[in-house]
């Protein structure tokens, strides 16, 4: 059995890595992160380096130096616009590197931004290892279709330092119309809406046989569900303001806490019309007495507050409708990815303006590890058929071996690596060479093979 290659969605807020063997696919994962791994690292006092849920539960005792959402800033020059923003959220320090570089400072050490998502890399790698049982060092990995060619060097940088050797870094919407199976004998356009915990994307794919195209692609690196969770914790601390007077914003570690029951609450508010969280001891008032905090909240109160916010998420829809030179109606498929686009409030919005019922067959969160797992299989499939062809090649006695007939068309191998975004299925080894398609300026795009 060939070594499998392991699919990795590398998320802004959640991590997952996927395996598919020719039959079934599966998402792996361990008793401590479950499907989820958050893409959280914290630096422990005792130099230990957590990894996952435990170091998100460290957000709330040592923000400063626990590190998230890196991946928006990855690849990216200390003078971009988008680390004038991170500068002011995180909580952590972003300091400039060598060569106009971010580095991270935790503890007393600085941290490239590869080396960062290199560890949150490699313990997905070592959950793959612990389930398969095996050495896990083949991977296909996903990026946001927007990422330029230093966002995706970097990331392959960060696989490298973990370990792992990148087959392949595939576009991420390119990769959930793939797990959705989508091949046509026709042209058909597909959106795919990714609305994830703290990043916005839209992209718009042409699909002509298994050939993905990316049309147009547009998004905001500050619009997620983080964004949300934000204006609950800002509305529960202000409600805590007005009947206790003391202002919880200023405690960073005990506004994390806020963020936290933001989040449940927001969570519970997709199943259910009302919500209450309770959070004991987030204060001391008189002489040092605990405070407590109970705060309701209606899922309509809610959407009321997040609707301008999911607006703008619309916008840059309209933003990749002009680049791609279409309107909404002419789009075949919509496709959710991302936890967020569980809430109704963001599915009945997607639904209008597309009109039509968005794809939600498949798990918003794991459907990009899907693809990617796909993809891997794909390409062991392929490295197979070439070896076997190479196999069924070889020359017979030392006398072939320096024949000076040529080989007939049909007797040579015919498959060579395509570029980097081909989508490779199992055919794909008796395609020839690859040839890239034109594509709006700044877009990236998939090859397109070329017929015999």
């Amino acid at each position: 059995m060939p070594v499998p290659v392991i699919g990795i969605d590398l998320g802004t807020t959640n991590s997952v890595v996927a395996v598919y063997d020719g039959s079934s696919f599966r998402v792996i994962e361990d008793p401590i992160n479950g499907k989820l791994t958050p893409s959280v690292v914290s630096f422990h006092p005792s130099s230990e380096v957590l990894i996952g849920k435990p170091a998100r539960e460290r957000r709330l005792i040592d923000a400063a130096n626990t590190i998230f959402s890196i991946k928006r800033l990855i690849g990216l020059p200390y003078k971009s616009p988008i680390l004038r923003q991170a500068r002011q959220r995180y909580p952590f320090k972003l300091v400039e590197g060598p060569a106009d570089s971010i580095l991270v400072r935790a503890r007393t050490r600085s941290f490239t931004l590869p080396e960062i998502s290199a560890l949150v890399l490699g313990r997905l790698r070592k959950i793959a290892e612990n389930e398969l049982g095996e050495t896990c060092t083949d991977a296909v990995v996903t990026v946001p279709a927007n990422f330029n060619d230093l966002q995706r060097t970097a990331t392959r940088d960060a696989a490298r330092i973990a370990g792992l050797n990148v087959l392949r870094i595939i576009n991420e919407p390119t990769a959930a119309a793939l797990a959705y199976g989508y091949r046509s004998d026709k042209r058909e356009r597909i959106a795919v809406y990714d609305l994830g915990g703290g990043t916005f994307d839209i992209s718009v794919l042409d699909l002509a046989g298994e050939v993905f195209q990316v049309a147009a692609t547009a998004g905001d690196p500050y619009l997620g569900g983080d964004d949300v969770d934000n204006m609950i914790a800002e509305r529960m601390g202000k409600f805590f303001l007005e009947r206790f007077r003391i202002d919880l914003s200023v405690q960073p570690d005990t506004y994390e806490r806020l963020r936290v029951a933001s989040e449940w609450l927001k969570c519970e508010l997709t199943e259910r019309e009302k919500a209450l969280v309770y959070a004991d001891d987030i204060a001391r008032g008189d002489r040092g007495a605990p405070l407590d905090l109970e705060f309701e909240l209606e899922r309509q109160e809610l959407e009321k507050m997040a609707f301008p916010l999911i607006g703008r998420s619309f916008d840059k829809c309209e933003e990749a409708m002009r680049i791609a030179g279409m309107r909404p109606a002419q789009v075949q498929r919509v496709i959710l990815v991302g936890g967020s686009t569980r809430a109704p409030q963001v599915r009945k919005m997607v639904a209008e303006y597309f009109d039509q019922e968005p794809m939600t067959d498949l798990d918003p969160d794991l459907v990009v590890a899907h693809g990617a797992a796909l993809q891997g299989h794909a390409l062991v499939m392929a490295r197979t058929k070439k070896r076997a062809a190479k196999e069924r090649l070889a020359p017979a006695s030392v006398s072939d071996a320096y024949s000076t007939e040529p080989l007939g068309y049909e007797q040579q191998p015919r498959y060579r690596p395509g570029d980097l975004d081909w989508v490779l299925t199992e055919d794909a080894a008796q395609e020839p060479i690859t040839k890239v398609a034109a594509r709006p300026a700044g877009v990236p795009t998939e090859p397109v093979p070329q017929p015999p």
